[in-house]
């Protein structure tokens, strides 16, 4: 099997599905019109629908056809993974949804670290923060240490279920740090956060963590609530502006 088509396919399809806004319950092409669309072996498509339904992106079935899932509802935070790795762009519910669900995750990941970290995660941290420090005072911008740096602490709290779905969190946000993170005024105040919540982990003082955490991610939210209006208003304006030229032109 190559496997290379197959992740060819899927990242074709997805932008497919968003561009002619296919809803739940519609049905997609025939696996021998797809294999013409993406100029594909059977076995290649067969296997690309195969890994999107077990994301639950689209069900196959019998003697009927493929059908797309409930996006919102049924689809696994994989396949929102997989969306990033295509160039597919969340939707902003969806990237608000992940913001609010990794911070409620990382709060609780951190009380665990308080009980359970050790001398080895505390090293991990300093080595981190040492490593970041040393790249601001170059003018080097953090935006993959910082997702380090925190999934780092969330390794702190030793429970493995806790570091891979939030490991998917940051996978998928690894355009959006790039954003987040393009000044280096950014970069400095996210790793004075950093070094507060590092000092409040060596001392095991969840409380204080507690709320620098929660502080430090709320700026991110908010930091994504303006951008992604921005973003929206902006398409709206260029969708205005498309539609007075075609009517100009009758």
């Amino acid at each position: 099997m190559n496997q290379a088509e197959v992740k060819r396919i899927v990242a074709e399809l997805l932008p497919y599905i968003r561009y002619h806004r296919l809803q739940p319950g519609d049905r997609l092409p025939s696996e021998r019109d797809l294999c013409t669309k993406f100029n594909a072996s059977r076995n290649s498509v067969r296997e690309a629908l195969t890994a999107l339904e077990i994301m639950r992106v689209v069900e196959r079935r019998p003697n009927s056809g493929i059908y797309l899932q409930e996006l919102s509802r049924d689809t696994s935070v994989d396949a929102m993974v997989m969306f990033q790795d295509a160039g597919v762009p969340l939707l902003s519910e969806e990237v608000a949804g992940f913001v609010e669900t990794r911070r409620i995750l990382e709060i609780e990941s951190f009380r665990l670290a308080c009980e359970r970290s050790t001398e080895e995660d505390l090293q991990k941290l300093r080595e981190i923060l040492t490593f970041c420090e040393e790249n601001i005072e170059n003018c080097e911008l953090i935006a993959e240490y910082d997702a380090i740096f925190h999934l780092a602490l969330v390794e702190a709290a030793h429970n493995q279920v806790y570091l891979r779905v939030v490991n998917s969190f940051y996978l998928t946000s690894k355009d959006r740090r790039k954003v987040f993170f393009k000044s280096l005024e950014q970069c400095k105040r996210s790793h004075q956060d950093h070094l507060k919540l590092y000092n409040s982990l060596k001392d095991r003082d969840y409380v204080s963590g507690k709320k620098i955490l929660n502080r430090h991610l709320a700026t991110v939210g908010e930091f994504w609530e303006r951008h992604l209006k921005q973003e929206k208003e902006s398409a709206a304006r260029e969708e205005k502006l498309g539609k007075s030229k075609i009517e100009a032109t009758r």
